[in-house]
């Protein structure tokens, strides 16, 4: 009876080419750490939906919030300041002011300065909120940041920005390869394949880079916020 020949472990592609980032010949601890970098993006976000709720926002609306708090001095913040504080794009940080002025935690006026900019500051209603829910965002960034010591938080910091600033080239790779995969197909294939291009399907497929973490927000608003807002006008 032949004896059965060892089965050969497959051993997948490596993810990445740069010769530092692989242990002898592997990219598994990469791979690990790219893991654990999104998993804690996952749960840092989970606190922020929690930090919003806690005012019955939506968690983009409680950053904007946050962010007028932390930069409106004594004569406002522009929205553009804001959005570049906060991490979200202008137009996205504009469509949660309106919001929030909405249910009485901001207002905004002219610029002095410059007259087509405005000027968003915290109405004493947003002051009071925001010291409401002050205690149970220590409590949580108290337990989230156990045994992580300011220089390390330093690295963190330095390593996304820097993630940030590559993600515009690595998504226009991206945007490159579809391209090219796209236009590549038989003029047959395109015209009267089954797999025909529509216009529809042409479009990019990854939009660039966005500094919104918030996917499902689009159109929401501020949860009861609005309703408080009336009920003290009445």
């Amino acid at each position: 009876m032949k004896k059965s020949k060892t089965a050969k472990a497959y051993r997948p592609p490596v993810t990445i080419s740069r010769s530092e980032f692989l242990t002898q010949g592997s990219d598994a601890e990469f791979r690990l750490s790219i893991y654990a970098m999104v998993q804690s993006v996952s749960r840092l976000l989970a606190c922020r939906d929690a930090f919003g709720r806690e005012l019955e926002l939506t968690p983009s609306q409680f950053v904007v919030l946050m962010g007028v708090a932390h930069c409106q001095g004594t004569e406002g913040v522009t929205i553009r300041e804001l959005a570049d504080h906060v991490g979200l794009a202008s137009t996205h940080v504009t469509t949660e002011v309106g919001r929030l002025e909405l249910a009485g935690f901001l207002t905004k006026r002219p610029s002095a300065s410059d007259r087509r900019s405005v000027r968003v500051s915290l109405m004493p209603h947003g002051e009071q909120e925001i010291i409401r829910v002050a205690p149970f965002v220590r409590l949580i960034n108290d337990a989230l940041f156990r045994d992580i010591d300011p220089d390390a938080l330093k690295v963190a910091h330095h390593v996304a920005r820097q993630l940030i600033l590559n993600s515009e080239t690595a998504l226009a790779e991206v945007r490159r390869h579809h391209l090219e995969k796209s236009t590549a197909k038989p003029f047959g294939e395109q015209a009267f394949g089954a797999e025909r291009v529509t216009s529809r399907e042409a479009k990019p497929r990854y939009p660039a880079a966005s500094r919104s973490p918030d996917r499902n927000e689009a159109g929401g608003s501020v949860r009861r916020g609005k309703a408080k807002a009336s009920s003290r006008s009445a």
